[in-house]
């Protein structure tokens, strides 16, 4: 007679191992998930109008005037056996200068000019054999302005709502192949 028998008996399961690295695998999920989920719906506000969903688009800020016309010009430059074309000019038009708290009247623009491959603003003209990077100006009354040295600064209609200024270079430097962009800031 037999008390016990072995035979077929069960054999024990064992633990697989990586149950600790499945549970760990889950916990970082959902603290990637509860991460980008914060991110992705963060709200940006830029300007005065609505706020914007975090990749959604881009929105233009413009500080005091959205539509300004921005016109460059160029002046060929003869020299014996060759000659160039150079930026001569640059006339910004429709410049709402009515009011000096909400529109451009008085505040201060920079412009800079870039080629297509640097961050580093052309040279514009040239000031008492200073180069001059940057022209700077502002529209301070009905017919005038100030600007920065080595550039002429012309203002017409300056408390219209289509005031003009024309940025001249006496020494241009940069030729008119080499500008890509022109940038205008204001503050």
């Amino acid at each position: 007679m037999e008390i016990l028998k072995f035979d077929n008996a069960a054999t024990p399961r064992r633990k697989k191992s990586g149950g600790n690295l499945k549970s760990l695998a889950g916990l970082a999920t959902v603290a990637a998930i509860a991460v980008l989920g914060s991110t992705l719906a963060a709200n940006i506000s830029l300007g005065s109008s609505s706020s914007i969903e975090f990749g959604q688009g881009v929105q233009v800020t413009a500080a005091c005037d959205s539509e300004i016309t921005v016109t460059p010009t160029a002046r060929f430059v003869n020299a014996a056996g060759a000659g160039s074309f150079f930026l001569s000019t640059i006339s910004l038009s429709n410049i709402d200068a009515t009011n000096s708290t909400t529109k451009c009247q008085g505040k201060v623009f920079t412009l800079n000019a870039y080629d297509d491959a640097s961050a580093v603003p052309l040279q514009l003209a040239t000031n008492s054999s200073t180069a001059v990077t940057q022209a700077t100006f502002a529209i301070t009354g009905s017919a005038t302005g100030s600007g920065s040295a080595g550039v002429t600064t012309t203002v017409s209609g300056g408390t219209t709502n289509a005031a003009q200024v024309v940025l001249g270079f006496g020494t241009p430097s940069s030729t008119a192949g080499a500008v890509y962009k022109i940038t205008l800031q204001s503050q």
